[in-house]
């Protein structure tokens, strides 16, 4: 038996997706769904919450449908402190944690650090929240633990409290001390994915994206870096979409922008979104920022559209997508598109069994990853679990936050 600490620095972790007004998943759920899976997957080891989450919410046959081998644990009682008096009252020993990295502030814990000008940290509150449990328990049990990074802006996370560092970084893209992880699988987790058959020739719509502006200082005219420091959006949807396709585009952008052409739709329930999508033949990703590889490609295989991918999305090349999605030029998108139904149908199914096999949506890949790089030998065949197989309003999480 093995004892882990889990959760999310600078998120709240939920359980109650189907009581969720929305019904929808959010992006800070896709650490949810790795411990309803982990949980599941490995039933003689221990999982230890230790950040704010609605796990005691649960009713119990719900409770039960996620984790019937009863092996997860809530420890975040009362405020910060309480994981680590939860662990020490109960003389429960951790040997490892798996803990995403969600926004973090340098400072997280009370009365801890000093700023540069000597005097004592004030963090704020949102801090205190969601991110100093997690800090005060790694640093003070001092396991060794691997850090999920499902957003690669916060591999450069700036918390100066935090003492003990993960061993390894688990992410969708691969540096030094990161390693690419399929960790956008965790996206898709316990669904059974269907291929496309012949009715996709019947869809209505034969482009359409969702895509956000990439700050909100993103004009028409704005080509250089933005405030935030990403490269904007729009030039590459002009130039992709806008110019050569009466596109639908699903996102939020600035008025400036959403005047200039009738494609622009506005936000949209998710909701509403999904039925939406199962009636778009092909799409384009685009990275938040230039390499990434989002769950962008998956959220658009799930719902059999081709996932053409801009030369700046994934250009390590990590995900298991064909070459004959990976443009280099608005010209080869528009050959490729021009292609017959039946090519595409077949492209698809193959992305489809390339990226969504059961060896990643039953959590095997992931699962193996994560304990091969603390160490830990594992020998388990996962099983597929059919929990959240995206229904006419289910599903699509974080989709438009990408």
């Amino acid at each position: 038996m093995t004892n882990f600490v889990v959760g999310k620095i600078g998120l709240p972790i939920r359980f109650d997706w189907i009581n969720y007004k929305s019904k929808f998943f959010s992006p800070a759920d896709d650490i949810s769904r790795l411990i309803v899976n982990l949980s599941f997957n490995n039933p003689s080891d221990n999982f230890y919450i230790i950040g704010k989450n609605n796990f005691n919410d649960l009713n119990i046959s719900y409770r039960l449908k996620l984790f019937p081998h009863n092996n997860v644990f809530n420890t975040f009682i009362k405020d910060w402190k309480s994981p680590l008096d939860y662990l020490n009252s109960n003389s429960i020993i951790i040997d490892y944690g798996v803990i995403c990295l969600g926004p973090v502030l340098s400072f997280n814990i009370p009365n801890k650090s000093y700023t540069k000008s000597g005097d004592i940290a004030r963090p704020l509150d949102s801090a205190v929240k969601y991110a100093a449990s997690y800090i005060h328990t790694l640093n003070e049990i001092n396991v060794k633990w691997v850090s999920i990074v499902d957003d690669p802006r916060h591999l450069n996370h700036t918390a100066k409290d935090l003492e003990n560092k993960p061993v390894l970084n688990l992410s969708q893209v691969k540096k030094e001390n990161v390693k690419y992880c399929c960790v956008e699988m965790m996206s898709t987790l316990d669904e059974k994915i269907n291929l496309v058959k012949d009715d996709w020739k019947n869809r209505r719509d034969k482009i359409s994206i969702v895509l956000n502006q990439a700050g909100t200082d993103e004009t028409l005219n704005n080509t250089s870096k933005l405030g935030n420091g990403h490269r904007p959006r729009y030039p590459i949807l002009k130039e992709w979409i806008l110019d050569n396709y009466n596109a639908n585009v699903y996102g939020k952008w600035s008025n400036e922008i959403v005047k200039s052409n009738k494609s622009f739709r506005g936000t949209i329930n998710r909701e509403k979104l999904y039925p939406e999508m199962t009636n778009w033949k092909h799409s384009l990703c685009v990275p938040i920022d230039k390499g990434w590889a989002t769950a962008k490609y998956l959220e658009y295989l799930k719902c059999g559209i081709s996932p053409f991918m801009h030369p700046e999305y994934d250009d390590q090349k990590n995900t298991n997508v064909q070459d004959f999605y990976r443009v280099q030029s608005v010209e080869e998108m528009k050959d490729k598109i021009a292609t017959s139904d039946d090519t595409h149908i077949k492209e698809i199914n193959k992305a489809i069994n390339n990226c969504l096999s059961d060896e990643y949506v039953s959590g095997q890949k992931i699962n193996d990853e994560i304990y091969s790089a603390l160490g830990i030998e594992r020998n388990i065949k996962n099983k597929l679990r059919d929990l959240w197989t995206p229904q006419k309003t289910n599903n699509l999480e974080g989709f438009m936050n990408e």
